[in-house]
């Protein structure tokens, strides 16, 4: 906070409160060391010090953020836009019917892919989703126990432990090892109004999220922002992936991250360092959400 003298007064110059939506994967967690760096804790930590409120807009359901619920921050985009929370409370539900989640099953599995069903007590893998996901989450760890442990501890099950047809799915993530050709012919089988976005590209596998195309990230964040009767110029969003575009165009300081996907860097205004180079705290004090310099 600075301060400016006017005769025998002194104003300060405040920075106005910043409604702070942060992406997960990619963003937040690094599959590389398989949690959150430090530098970002510690920039979420100063920014809602200073007044600013912070939110967790990700594309995962309520059951893969059990680690974050008491995380220092003020509300959570879940199911990418479907389901909203805010101060202990939720304001939005839009799942998924039964019925169309059979469906995309069904398609899914026509092109020999695997997926997950995401919903509020747990996502629930095909054989073939849940080996992806086995890695996704390992962090590097290579004992297979070790690995089913950490999928557990984020809530992740193969799908005999549950289905759409005991919990309310959110989202459902399809994996394969190419994006070409498979997936482009998967976006052109899904039925209105589900559409089919490339989230990340790994060494092992592609994940691609399928979604309702009326809900995005962007309408949690217009949720949020009417709950607390805020603008979008007053929205700070920061992500990597393409499932991410919506919420920067919504937001009006939009910030990519340096490990970003190239659509993602293009849509965003400002361009920060990689998850694993302090790339949360360096856009934080770049744009003086917190004090301190980059690192």
């Amino acid at each position: 906070m600075s301060f400016v003298q006017t005769g025998p007064f002194v104003i300060y110059n405040r920075p106005m409160r910043k409604y702070i939506f942060l992406d997960i994967d990619g963003t937040l967690f690094s599959t590389t060391i398989g949690e959150i760096p430090a530098s970002a804790l510690q920039a979420m930590e100063l920014a809602r010090k200073a007044g600013h409120k912070l939110f967790l807009c990700t594309g995962r359901s309520l059951a893969e953020v059990v680690k974050y619920l008491n995380a220092d921050v003020d509300g959570f985009i879940l199911g990418a836009g479907s389901m909203v929370y805010t101060e202990g409370k939720r304001i939005y539900d839009h799942p998924i019917d039964g019925t169309s989640i059979s469906r995309l099953k069904r398609t899914i599995r026509s092109f020999g892919l695997g997926y997950s069903l995401e919903g509020t007590a747990g996502a629930y893998c095909s054989p073939e989703g849940y080996e992806s996901l086995l890695h996704y989450f390992s962090g590097g760890e290579k004992d297979r126990q070790k690995q089913i442990q950490k999928c557990m501890e984020n809530c992740t099950y193969p799908e005999s432990f549950g289905s759409e047809e005991s919990d309310s799915i959110y989202k459902v993530c399809a994996f394969g090892t190419k994006w070409k050709p498979i997936y482009p012919k998967l976006a052109d089988a899904l039925e209105y109004p589900f559409v089919l976005t490339k989230v990340m590209e790994l060494p092992n596998f592609v994940i691609g999220e399928i979604t309702d195309r009326n809900i995005s990230k962007a309408n949690g964040i217009e949720k949020i922002l009417e709950h607390y009767n805020a603008e979008e110029f007053d929205a700070v969003g920061i992500g990597d992936s393409a499932n991410d575009i919506p919420m920067l165009k919504k937001c009006g300081i939009s910030i990519a991250m340096g490990n970003s996907t190239p659509e993602t860097k293009e849509a965003a205004d400002y361009v920060t360092t990689d998850i694993l180079k302090d790339g949360i705290w360096n856009a934080f004090v770049h744009y003086g959400i917190i004090e301190g310099e980059e690192k």
